[in-house]
């Protein structure tokens, strides 16, 4: 079964991504961010969007996905004794809490028309995400316990670098 859902997914990608136009804003989204096959299995329920509302959507997506992680990474800062990794997850709501600001500020620049700025708030959260996860990675013996968060933040802060890409071309 789950090499069929797969299939059919690697399908959808295959086909969005060689028929891009300006008629599909997730086929044109999805072909220029950094994941195609995350964008769209994230994003395949809002293909009847517009692209500034798929763009406002993916930034909900990525807000709700930070404040979450960041919730997480309280708990665990709570939960621990190490001071490693305490230095690593107050790194981590650093970044986190920089990353949900800029999310906002985000959503800001994308109603306002600001689509530069749009981008490049989202540019900063996709490095918020990828310098906790480089916190893990330059102590050693210490493991990420947030990888998949912090990949699906740097993920879906990509989408909205593509989609302001877009927006600022369009207009």
């Amino acid at each position: 079964m789950a090499s069929t859902s797969s299939s059919l997914l690697l399908c959808l990608v295959c086909s969005f991504l060689t028929n891009p136009s300006t008629s599909n804003p997730l086929a044109d989204v999805c072909a220029k961010s950094k994941n195609p096959k995350f964008c769209l299995s994230v994003l395949y329920d809002y293909q009847s969007l517009n692209l500034h509302d798929l763009t406002e959507t993916t930034i909900n997506l990525a807000a709700a996905n930070a404040s979450a992680t960041a919730t997480k990474i309280n708990l665990l800062l709570n939960q621990t004794s190490d001071p490693k990794l305490e230095v690593i997850y107050n790194l981590c709501t650093t970044n986190y809490n920089g990353a949900v600001r800029n999310l906002g500020n985000a959503e800001q620049f994308l109603n306002m028309g600001q689509y530069q700025n749009l981008n490049t708030a989202a540019i900063i959260v996709v490095k918020d995400a990828f310098n906790c996860e480089a916190a893990f990675e330059v102590t050693p013996g210490y493991v990420s316990t947030i990888s998949k968060e912090n990949d699906d933040l740097q993920n879906l802060a990509g989408i909205v670098v593509a989609a302001a890409t877009l927006l600022s071309t369009s207009h």
